[in-house]
């Protein structure tokens, strides 16, 4: 099963491996590298309590040694291999997981995404880097194999930073997204909140409307915010604040750099269009409409207009203005109306049954 995730990368980048502890850190699992010291010949761990029943079965292995084999026994692992010297040990475990959200302040045109990392090892883990990763990623793995006996406890110091340093973007690869924490603070036990991304954009305020074709006088609309997306973003909840107050939640999707990011949050009072629908024929297999639509913005702030419109007939035809777009079942119009400016749209449709 496809497991909708972040990774969490946190490593020095570069060549050979990394002094520091490390790790990937999906939804609901994470993969470890702690750096180790090898004698020659063959070497064996210990996992902790807490880690030992959290471990992913056919993940454990190391890194920068060509290994020949794998013991597991007395709850301990022996791992024998051809070099020595510096490796890393690498493992999956349930033990490390993450949620994410968003905060939009759209005075400022700020927006902020934290990720919510559930640090269960029961122990500090101090990083050099930490690299959020967003993509889809399967795990089917299940448990490793159970060991029983007296396990060695093993334990880091804990050294929190004050304020976690400025995140910078750092493009996408491998078909997942990647932001980057140069000396992120320790992740203690428990939820550890950190900040991934911190960018600024430009939220217009929008109006939408997508329904099929009725003989109403008034279009209500919804209201919400568009934005160009800044960098590759992982879906999340969104707080939308303005004037410092929560005006709604909402959920945005996947969006790749320079997409179009959309957040609904409900109707707007203020979100109404007047029509005037004049039948030109109304017989049983044919019906022709012109249709007039009052577009009215009665804000202080630029409005963006959405009006997408379905008809259900055999045939359709239909005479659009210029900027009105024709889609398959009807059409699609999109524009901006400057603060307190009025605009009509008129087209004809003929429903053929």
């Amino acid at each position: 099963m496809k497991t909708k995730s972040w990774t969490v990368l946190l490593a020095v980048l570069g060549l050979g491996f990394a002094a520091a502890q490390q790790a990937f850190v999906y939804t609901d699992f994470a993969e470890v590298h702690e750096p180790v010291e090898l004698p020659g010949g063959s070497w064996t761990w210990f996992p902790d309590e807490a880690l030992a029943g959290s471990l992913v079965d056919g993940t454990v292995r190391l890194l920068g040694v060509e290994e020949t084999r794998r013991l597991w026994r007395g709850g301990a692992v022996t791992f024998f291999y051809r070099g020595a010297g510096s490796a890393q040990l690498a493992y999956l475990t349930r033990n490390l997981g993450y949620s994410l959200y968003y905060d939009l302040d759209v005075d400022r045109g700020r927006l902020v995404g934290w990720s919510k990392i559930d640090n269960r090892m029961e122990r500090a883990l101090k990083l050099e880097r930490l690299t959020f990763v967003a993509g889809e990623v399967p795990l089917r793995a299940g448990q490793a194999p159970v060991m029983e006996g007296k396990l060695m406890a093993r334990g880091l110091a804990a050294d929190v930073a004050a304020e976690a340093p400025a995140p910078v973007y750092a493009g996408s690869g491998g078909g997942v997204f990647r932001y980057v924490l140069d000396r992120p603070p320790t992740l203690e036990p428990g939820v550890n909140e950190l900040p991934f991304l911190k960018t600024d954009v430009k939220p217009v305020y929008t109006w939408r409307f997508q329904g099929s074709f009725a003989q109403v006088s008034k279009l209500s609309f919804v209201r919400g915010y568009t934005l160009t997306a800044p960098a590759e973003l992982a879906g999340g909840l969104v707080n939308v604040r303005v004037d410092g107050v929560l005006v709604g939640q909402a959920f945005l999707r996947d969006a790749a750099r320079g997409s179009r990011v959309q957040v609904w949050l409900g109707a707007d009072p203020e979100g109404k269009a007047t029509r005037n629908i004049e039948v030109l024929k109304d017989e049983r297999k044919e019906k022709v409409y012109r249709v007039r639509t009052v577009l009215k913005n009665p804000r202080n702030e630029p409005v963006r207009i959405e009006l997408v419109e379905f008809f259900s007939a055999r045939q359709i035809a239909l005479k659009l203005p210029s900027g009105a777009e024709r889609t398959p079942q009807g059409y699609r119009l999109e524009l901006v109306l400057k603060p307190g400016e009025t605009r009509t749209f008129d087209y004809t449709v003929t429903l053929r049954y």
